[in-house]
Parts: C-alpha cells; sequence; structure tokens
C-alpha cells in the first residue's frame, strides 16, 4: 500500500509540471494573460474611466463665490457676499449627455482594442505553430537527403550512378540549411511578437511543435446579408462603427446646445450684513446674460453644426468601407478553408505517394536522383504549404472577427 501511494505522488510529480507547461502555452491563458497586461488595452480603460468620470462634472454647478464688501456711507456697513452662476437648465443637461456620448466612444474604442490585441495573440500563436512545424519538417527533410547521399554514395562507389547525384544531395542540403536558418530567425522575432502584445519580457518562448492545432471551424451564416442589411447588423455590433455612432451623437448633441445658448445665463447673488448700519439692509440680487453678440452665437452653432455633418460623413465612409472589407474576408475565410480541405483530401497524400513511389524507383534504378529531388521537394513545399495556409486562414478568421465585433468561430479564446 505504502509503495503505491510512493507511486502515485511520483506520478503526479511527473504529469502536474507538463500539464501546467500545456496550461501556460494554450491559446486560452495567452488570450487571458493579454487582456489583463496589454498596454494599449489598459491604456484605452484609464482614458475610458477618465471620460466618464467627467459626465458628473459636466452636468454639474459651477463653485460658488463667497467674499466681503464694504459700503461707506457716512458709516461703513460690512456684508458677506455669496453668489452662484447657473446656467439655463437645459444646457447642464445637455452637456452631461454629450459627454456621456464621448465616454460610450471610449467604451466602444476599448471593445474594439481588446478584439484588436486578440486578432494579434492569435496571429502569433498560429505564426509560432506554423514555423516551429516548418522547422520540424526541414529538420526531418535534411534528414531524408542526408539518406539520399548516403544512397547515391553507395551507388557511385557501386559503378550504378553518376558522382553528379552526390553532388546535387549536398548542394539541396545546402539550400535546406539556409532556409532552417531563416526559419529560425523568424520564429523568434515571432516569439518577441507576443512578448511584447502579453506586455511579459520573462515569459519563456512557447514550443507547439509538438502539437497538432486543429483547424478553426467557422459559421457566417449571421453575416451572408444583403448590402443594406449587413450594413445596419454592423452598425449595431462593430465596436468601430459603435464608435463612430457615438461621436455622431455627441455631435448632434453639442449642436442642440449650440442653438441653447442663446437662452439666458443666472447670477444669483445675496448679501449678508455682517456689521454696521443699518441693520436690515440685507440685500438679493438677480442677474440674467442677454445674447447681445448674437454673431458669436450664431458663428458657435453654425460650427457645432458643421462639424455634425462632417461626423455623419465620416460614418457613412467608415460603415461603407468595412462593409467591403466585412466581404473581402469573408471571402478569403471561406477560400481558406476549402484550400485546407484540399491539402488535407488531395495534395499531401498525393505528394507523400509520388515521394514514396520516387525513393523506392531510386532504390531499385527505375529512375533518376533529379526525380527524387522534385519529389522531395514537391512534398516538403506542400506539408509546409499546409502550415502557412492554416496560419493565413486563421489570421484572416482573426482579423474578420475583430472588424465584427463578435466570434464566428471556436478558435480558443480567453475572458475579456
Amino acid at each position: 500500500m505504502f509503495r503505491k501511494f510512493i507511486f502515485v505522488l511520483i506520478l503526479q510529480s511527473i504529469i502536474s509540471p507538463s500539464m501546467s507547461l500545456a496550461e501556460e502555452m494554450s491559446l486560452e491563458s495567452l488570450l487571458k494573460r493579454a487582456y489583463e497586461n496589454n498596454s494599449l488595452i489598459q491604456a484605452q480603460k484609464a482614458k475610458f474611466n477618465a471620460e466618464d468620470s467627467l459626465i458628473a462634472a459636466k452636468s454639474t454647478l459651477d463653485d460658488p463665490m463667497v467674499g466681503i464688501s464694504t459700503l461707506n456711507r457716512g458709516n461703513e456697513t460690512t456684508y458677506g457676499v455669496i453668489s452662484q452662476r447657473l446656467r439655463f437648465p437645459v444646457k447642464y443637461y445637455l452637456q452631461g449627455k454629450a459627454q456621456k456620448s464621448r465616454a460610450l466612444a471610449e467604451k466602444a474604442k476599448l471593445v474594439s482594442q481588446s478584439f484588436e490585441v486578440r486578432r494579434k495573440v492569435i496571429d502569433a500563436y498560429y505564426g509560432i505553430f506554423a514555423l516551429q512545424k516548418v522547422i520540424q519538417l526541414t529538420e526531418a527533410n535534411m534528414q531524408a537527403v542526408r539518406e539520399f547521399s548516403r544512397v547515391a554514395e553507395r551507388k557511385y562507389a557501386a559503378g550504378r550512378a553518376s558522382q553528379g547525384d552526390s553532388m546535387k544531395a549536398h548542394f539541396e542540403l545546402t539550400n535546406l540549411e539556409l532556409d532552417l536558418i531563416r526559419f529560425k530567425q523568424q520564429e523568434e522575432a515571432m516569439q518577441a511578437k507576443l512578448r511584447a502584445i502579453l506586455n511579459d519580457q520573462t515569459i519563456k518562448p512557447i514550443q507547439l511543435a509538438k502539437q497538432e492545432l486543429g483547424v478553426p471551424t467557422n459559421d457566417l451564416r449571421s453575416i451572408r446579408l444583403s448590402l443594406e442589411k449587413l450594413s445596419q447588423a454592423l452598425q449595431e455590433k462593430s465596436p468601430n462603427l459603435q464608435s463612430e455612432i457615438h461621436k455622431l451623437e455627441e455631435a448632434e448633441t453639442k449642436s442642440s446646445l449650440s442653438k441653447w445658448e442663446y437662452a439666458p445665463d443666472f447670477q444669483l447673488q445675496y448679501q449678508k450684513r455682517m456689521s454696521g448700519l443699518p441693520e436690515d439692509s440685507d440685500i438679493f440680487m438677480v442677474q440674467m446674460s442677454v445674447p447681445l453678440w448674437f454673431w458669436k452665437k450664431g458663428s458657435e452653432a453654425s460650427a457645432a453644426s458643421s462639424r455634425k455633418m462632417a461626423q455623419e460623413n465620416r460614418l457613412r465612409s467608415r460603415t461603407d468601407n468595412l462593409v467591403a472589407k466585412i466581404q473581402d474576408l469573408q471571402g478569403k475565410v471561406e477560400t481558406g478553408a476549402k484550400t485546407l480541405k484540399i491539402y488535407k483530401t488531395s495534395l499531401i497524400p498525393q505528394a507523400q505517394g509520388a515521394y514514396n513511389s520516387s525513393k523506392a524507383a531510386y532504390r531499385a534504378n527505375k529512375t533518376s536522383f533529379l526525380d527524387l529531388l522534385d519529389s522531395e521537394r514537391s512534398l516538403f513545399k506542400v506539408r509546409t504549404g499546409y502550415y502557412r495556409s492554416l496560419q493565413m486562414y486563421v489570421s484572416h478568421l482573426a482579423t474578420l472577427e475583430a472588424e465584427l465585433g463578435f466570434e464566428v468561430s471556436n478558435i480558443n479564446r480567453g475572458k475579456k
């Protein structure tokens, strides 16, 4: 019994670290870390909090003024004075409403920034996976070419092949070594990019070569709409367009506010006798602003109206451009899914079969070394092409979701 207990403890000590490491390398955990640590998300969150905090300030009265005044009418009388400036009540409401729209625009930008960080993490994750797989395939291919070289040398020694076969093998091996150096440099750069997105330079390089990430599925039915309906759906859900819509609401509110500037503001003042005569000389005063310089108000109203018109056109342009971009990305995602299916069902099996056939034929002196190298290159190109196509497909899918503002795939995701 004791031995069994010790065995379980040892087994747990072996398995637990590996499970923890796998969890740390998972896309979900990396996304969660990015949402918590990314500097751009934190900066946008602070910007939203700042604008949100100003809503109360824009809807609140100015501070009252207190002071002392002295009146000398043969005898000196001292008054304590308190005054309060009051804008026309509607103005406070409109100022607060405009600021709330401004805060909501920043909140939409925060959502957009979170989706953009999500896109970058997914891009880097699958980019690292694809490069590590390509590196793995390159190293395996180098080993295969070394084997070709040994076979060619034995055949040359037996007088069944020319020395050129061995030289071609060495040339192919050198090219693969150069490719390997370039792929490793690209993979290191991608690891550095991921650390920058996570805002954590201490994170260890993630290793995905031993894993086999599946092809994320997608459901694009929600965006297979007419142009008019797609435009409407995007205005309701896209954080980028939501930000522009809230900016338009702010501009409309400020345009209304500029017209209310013709309404008078008030100044209330109360003076309480503190010393001197007469004893019952408390004073209450009400002042009202007169919009005498009406051209100033008119100019401000005209400027606010022009800003509203500019934002309307900006929203229309952004909507049209986004609709076009969504349609382009939708086509790329659908093409990418079909491409990956063709790789799996046709290209890879065909290239593998051709390679196996050429390899056996060369050993039996039924084909040339050049044909063998061609089949080897074709298989390598197809295999690496699959992983690069997977990376591109996922990149287009994540970009589509970032632009939409909602998810249409089963890509692993962290909690926003």
